[in-house]
């Protein structure tokens, strides 16, 4: 773990700031832009060295499908806050230019 790994604290700390704030403002886009929150988890993957990658997944209805955006957040390069901001963020532009209702589709999940 870095200096700066350890000033925001370990990975489990680290991944629940994450997850909180990232759950707002998930919340916030999916009111803003009509779509439906689903879940926003998170997988612990062991890594080399005894370390951990640690990846959150959101998934949203919308425009009638659902969408799974899974990105990783441990090792961070940002502050959790920040870093639950940029996940928003990145989320909301692939939600608008990715997804397209299709009339035949089978309702199977869309990886963003």
């Amino acid at each position: 773990m870095t200096d700066a790994h350890a000033a925001w604290g370990g990975p489990q700390e680290y991944t629940e700031a994450f997850l909180r704030s990232a759950r707002r403002a998930v919340q916030d886009l999916c009111e803003r832009r009509g779509a439906e929150f689903a879940s926003l988890s998170h997988d612990v993957v062991p890594a080399t060295g005894g370390n951990v990658v640690v990846a959150a997944t959101a998934v949203v209805v919308f425009r009638g499908r659902r969408c799974a955006f899974r990105r990783g957040i441990w090792p961070p390069s940002h502050p959790a806050t920040t870093s639950a901001a940029l996940y928003a963020t990145v989320l909301e532009e692939q939600l608008l230019t990715r997804v397209h209702p299709r009339p035949d589709d089978d309702a199977s999940p869309l990886d963003l």
